[in-house]
């Protein structure tokens, strides 16, 4: 594999960006793009460079490295049309809607025998990075806790339907919340039990306030919304000789508190790249997944990964439901 042709599947927001960087990464020969919305697709391959096709089928025949950006609920279509035939994949979060679909990948992945890249650009940004290193140096002794707070706005009148209904979009929890979770789980370890409250609008969830048990004994917290006209993203570790705080308000700073002493402020990179306008995080994770092709090596962020994610949002979603708390399956 000399060069790689990356056949993108969807040319909404999300995929305009990962084309951005995608098409000035070494290795990569060109971009096909599919959308059901072919005026769409065509607008994205021309601006760099590559040519647009018909159908999913028709992408995955002219690539060698299916890049999937749909909407989840079209999601798994896609990722079967490129195991049917042998091509790599990677796919955006979330992995799926449903522990069913999720464990549909999985198993569809195993069968075909081919590399599967998971999506969670969180694990590729400057301030998650640091934190990360920071609670493994030791800078705030054992870890206790870890928690999230994510709040924004989805304009009802500016949003596409399927974002509107958790049956095809999976609501606050799936889309934006499985970045926060991966987090958690990342910096202190997998969920064993979760509680939370949540509400919603017609079969959109749009808020939800979880707290959990991690392995070890470990608390997390997690509270996300898209409700909120104000924009609040912050992101805490909390251990037993100090805390790290990042706030998204100053994206280039990580600091750690410890009692008695100033805090220390950490420089990090800023996330988008002024000259290219590339979101470094997706930068990065794209470089990784094509220097795992070339090299065999396994990647970071895995389809394992990927599912822990999905399934403890839909054990929060269960949890709301029930007003109780309810263990996160294992596989």
């Amino acid at each position: 594999m000399k060069k790689l042709v990356i056949g993108l599947a969807g040319a909404g927001g999300i995929a305009r960006d990962h084309a951005n960087s995608l098409s000035r990464l070494p290795g990569v020969k060109g971009l096909a793009v599919f959308d059901p919305d072919r005026t769409r697709a065509e607008e994205l391959a021309a601006l760099h460079g590559g040519r647009s096709v018909g159908s999913l089928r028709e992408l995955a025949a002219a690539c060698n490295l299916l890049w999937i950006c749909t909407p989840p609920f079209v999601r798994l279509a896609a990722v079967r049309e490129a195991c049917r035939q042998g091509i790599p994949i990677f796919c955006e979060k979330p992995l799926g809607l449903t522990i069913a679909e999720c464990e549909a990948v999985r198993r569809e992945v195993r069968a075909a025998r081919i590399p599967f890249f998971m999506g969670q650009s969180g694990r590729y940004a400057a301030f998650g990075r640091k934190m990360k290193d920071l609670v493994e140096e030791g800078a705030i002794g054992r870890p206790w806790m870890a928690w999230s707070t994510r709040l924004g706005w989805l304009d009802p009148a500016r949003s596409p339907a399927w974002r509107l209904d958790d049956r095809r979009g999976g609501g606050t929890l799936i889309e934006i919340g499985v970045h926060e979770i991966d987090f958690i789980r990342w910096t202190c370890g997998d969920f064993v039990r979760v509680s939370a409250e949540a509400s919603s609008r017609g079969n959109f969830q749009h808020t939800v306030s979880a707290v959990g048990t991690l392995r070890g004994g470990r608390i997390a917290r997690l509270d996300v919304s898209w409700a909120d006209p104000r924009y609040l993203w912050q992101r805490g570790v909390e251990g037993e000789e100090g805390s790290l705080f990042f706030d998204d308000a100053r994206v280039r700073e990580i600091i750690l508190h410890r009692a008695g002493k100033e805090p220390r402020v950490f420089r990090i990179e800023n996330w988008k790249d002024e000259r290219t306008g590339e979101n470094i995080a997706l930068r990065s994770q794209a470089r990784e997944v094509v220097e795992c092709l070339f090299s065999g090596r396994k990647p970071t962020v895995t389809i394992e990964d990927g599912a822990a994610a999905v399934t403890t949002a839909l054990a929060m979603r269960k949890a709301a439901r029930l007003g109780r708390t309810v263990a996160v399956p294992r596989k």
